[in-house]
């Protein structure tokens, strides 16, 4: 694998309808760079964390930190950003509010 250039942190709460198509539109406009999504959940009751769990068993791309106790946007951006070891990171919304066409 080429060392990692990217980094996309994905800070969550009730987003798991959304993870596979955010993970879908990074990959289709990200195939030409080394890059990982962490997404950064705030223990979703909805199974946010599992659903990325799921997937990140068959694509090492992926990875989910599952924060118990703790809450809130800024601080789930810090955490993701400090998990990775990309010399860039970019921070979006799992929501697909964010175009993600823009990153490379």
């Amino acid at each position: 694998m080429p060392p990692l250039e990217l980094a996309v942190v994905l800070p969550t709460f009730n987003e798991r309808q959304n993870v596979r198509p955010v993970l879908d539109r990074l990959e289709k406009t990200l195939r030409d760079i080394a890059y990982e999504v962490i997404f950064v959940d705030d223990n979703s009751p909805d199974g946010t964390a599992d659903e990325v769990r799921s997937i990140a068993l068959s694509n090492s791309r992926i990875r989910v930190i599952q924060r118990i106790g703790r809450r809130g946007l800024a601080s789930a951006c810090v955490e993701g950003m400090m998990a990775s070891p990309a010399p860039y990171v970019a921070i979006m919304d799992a929501d697909l509010q964010h175009d993600e066409t823009v990153l490379p």
